[in-house]
């Protein structure tokens, strides 16, 4: 192995992990609120070292299995922030049980060390084990609340669903092997042929499982319906965030689809992700299912800039990326402070957030702010990370693409809006006050915060990005 002292930071993580299950062992269940802590605690001090490193030269090169470079760092950051919200959010979460705190961090933070091997790796052997690295943890995850039959329900939909694209991947991974004689991504001439071809798109289709991307997408409203919320909002961000930053890497600059004739398949993907995401949240009535159908609707954006192949779309990329974050963060948060009742699996239908405006006003309206956003409404965040997205697409010709999108982001107004017409527009059955605690109105506000001034001084994210888009090998 060379240059391992670029995991450092994943090995730091690791150790962690290692000592969060091993202290849920003799740690009381009363203090059980401690290992949350320490969990988001050790996740900032990951994040200090890699966003520390991200402009040191020292620090930056191709090790045998991985590389680390600016490109790799900037998701490696997006993955960690997103566990340090989640697990605030955990925090404040009734139906998590405080004797298995420990255990519960301890899968977070191994999920997110899985993502950080993903985004650096150059071999698909270790792509492959970081695969299963999430995906081993994420279903642990999402059945944590075992008197919750749609825990259990959307655990089991998501184990099956990834064992079978487990599978196909391991075969796509045996053919790349057979036409290449080599699982590393780099160094490999100029391959080609129908063999070399299938292996690619069989790899895409694992990639599109843990993506959400359809058709590998059917897993995910009842895995994120049943899941625990903060595990929710997690699976909605960092393994798809962290999928596509492997996704760029490998078919934006290590195998260009466009060099394999694979530019109409991502159109395709692109278009379909979208459409099916945002016509089916239409006909949602459980906010947590719609949610879910935006997701994967968000993932058929990120792929817009996956399609232009060009700078200008990794750079897209990479800045969706980040807004999506802070906006779906944000939204989460806000549906666990309703909906999260103290009865199992909570109430998340529409009818919960019936005079939210009357129980908590400001909460009503940061959640309007973030649906906007989402949407794509100026001046938010998200209509500056889907404007540089879809310029992207103008910019490299792809027309159609680019307004099936913005027709998409149309739609997606409609079904965002059914929220903001029941907090404000439907009266309260319970006109109770509605407090939320201290750890999730700081993720609010944090959110809120990215949401606010990057959508209207995008200028210093917009050169973070370009500065860490460049990547090794």
């Amino acid at each position: 192995m060379t240059h391992l002292e670029l995991l450092y930071p994943e090995m730091a993580l690791a150790a962690m992990a290692l000592g969060l299950m091993l202290a849920d062992l003799f740690i009381a269940p009363k203090h059980g609120k401690l290992l949350y802590h320490l969990a988001w605690f050790s996740a900032a001090v990951a994040l200090c070292i890699v966003g520390l490193t991200v402009t040191e030269s020292a620090y930056q090169g191709v090790g045998t299995l991985w590389t680390a470079d600016p490109m790799s760092q900037f998701f490696k950051m997006l993955v960690l922030l997103t566990t340090i919200l989640c697990l605030l959010l955990g925090l404040e979460y009734k139906q998590l049980p405080l004797r298995h705190a420990g255990t519960f961090a301890a899968l977070m933070l191994f999920s997110s060390l899985g993502m950080m091997f993903l985004v650096s790796g150059i071999d698909l052997l270790l792509i492959f084990i970081a695969l299963e690295l999430i995906s081993i943890s994420s279903f642990i995850l999402t059945g944590f609340e075992r008197k919750n039959a749609k825990s259990n329900e959307g655990a089991l939909k998501y184990f099956v669903f990834g064992a079978f694209s487990s599978a196909v991947m391991v075969y796509g991974i045996s053919l790349y092997y057979g036409a290449t004689g080599t699982t590393r991504l780099i160094g490999l001439g100029e391959p080609g042929g129908p063999l070399f071809t299938l292996s690619l798109l069989l790899i895409l289709l694992g990639f599109g499982f843990k993506a959400s991307i359809a058709p590998m997408h059917f897993w995910v409203p009842d895995a994120y319906e049943g899941a625990p919320l903060p595990v929710t909002a997690f699976l909605s961000l960092a393994p798809k965030i962290a999928t596509m930053g492997v996704i760029a890497r490998v078919f934006m600059l290590l195998i260009p689809a466009a060099q394999q004739d694979l530019t109409t398949v991502f159109m395709i993907l692109a278009g379909l992700t979208m459409t099916i995401g945002n016509f089916t949240a239409l006909f949602q009535t459980n906010v947590k299912r719609m949610l879910a159908y935006s997701s994967i609707a968000q993932a058929g954006y990120i792929l817009i800039g996956i399609v232009s192949g060009d700078a200008k779309g990794l750079e897209g990329v990479m800045l969706y990326s980040f807004v999506y974050v802070a906006m779906n963060i944000g939204a989460f948060a806000v549906v666990q402070a309703v909906g999260d009742d103290g009865t199992a699996g909570g109430n998340y239908e529409l009818s919960a957030f019936d005079g939210l405006s009357k129980r908590s006003f400001g909460l009503a309206l940061m959640m309007v702010l973030f649906l906007l956003s989402l949407s794509g409404i100026p001046p938010l965040a998200g209509f500056i990370g889907k404007f540089y997205i879809f310029s992207a697409a103008f910019k490299t010709g792809h027309y159609g693409l680019a307004v099936v999108a913005v027709l998409n982001s149309v739609v997606s107004v409609f079904y965002y809006m059914k929220i903001a017409f029941h907090m404000f527009l439907r009266p309260a059955k319970d006109e109770t006050p509605l407090l939320a605690g201290p750890y999730l109105y700081g993720g609010l506000v944090l959110a809120l915060l990215g949401v606010l001034i990057f959508g209207i001084y995008p200028e210093p994210l917009i050169a973070s990005v370009q500065a860490s888009a460049q990547a090794l090998p």
